[in-house]
């Protein structure tokens, strides 16, 4: 599978993960499928981090796009314009960047204070509440540092949210382990198409067309 294919993959059973949750929360099943999304898109920004010719420029979009995110993604799940009690993933994966960057500046440089700062940054989205969390960075984590043994990263991958799910109780995510499938699929291409932007803009456009959706629905009194 090439890189887009990836994409297309965890677009679509992220999209059917949200659609689930605001609309058929009866329906588990969505979920379980959506659990594929975020380890793909972990997956992908090493990929990203490892080809990228501007890190800086890199990290800017994506926080450039965290923060357009961030509204409709309080929309859709919150119902308010901003709260601070859950921020979306592209401020997990913003800090999972760093933390990539300070870890092969560290081993470069051999500096221990580096180290530390990576340590900070991966327990940092437990207490500003980005989504997913530590558990969020350390999935990047598991295919950064294991790049180079495919399948072992799998394996990484699959320990840990084994791990979190040992913690939590959360059996939904352990569905996220299948998401090892599709990764090990990954031929290393960056595939036909790019359409960089459009993966980006489709999180808060796909987010503020659901909840307009829904916010039609509750208004026209339908039992969502």
């Amino acid at each position: 599978m090439s890189a887009f294919t990836l994409k297309l993959i965890a677009l679509v059973t992220m999209i059917i993960d949200h659609v689930g949750a605001i609309f058929f929360p009866q329906f588990i099943w969505l979920r379980y499928i959506g659990r594929l999304s975020m380890p793909i898109y972990a997956f992908l920004l090493v990929q990203g981090y490892m080809h990228t010719r501007n890190f800086n420029r890199y990290a800017l979009r994506m926080g450039i796009f965290a923060l357009l995110s961030e509204v409709p993604y309080d929309l859709l799940f919150q119902g308010t314009w901003l709260e601070f009690q859950r921020q979306n993933i592209l401020f997990t994966f913003l800090t999972a960047l760093f933390v990539m960057k300070l870890l092969d500046a560290s081993a470069k440089s051999r500096n221990i204070f580096m180290l530390i700062g990576a340590v900070i940054l991966t327990i940092l989205p437990y207490f500003l509440h980005f989504s997913y969390g530590v558990y969020g960075v350390l999935t990047v984590l598991c295919f950064y540092l294991f790049q180079k043994y495919r399948g072992i990263d799998a394996v990484a991958f699959a320990a840990l949210t084994y791990g979190q799910y040992t913690q939590d109780g959360n059996t939904t995510q352990l569905y996220a382990i299948a998401a090892a499938i599709p990764v090990l699929l990954y031929n290393g291409k960056r595939g036909a198409l790019s359409l960089k932007y459009f993966f980006y803009i489709s999180y808060p456009a796909h987010m503020l067309l659901l909840y307009a959706i829904h916010y039609v629905l509750a208004n026209h009194l339908l039992p969502f």
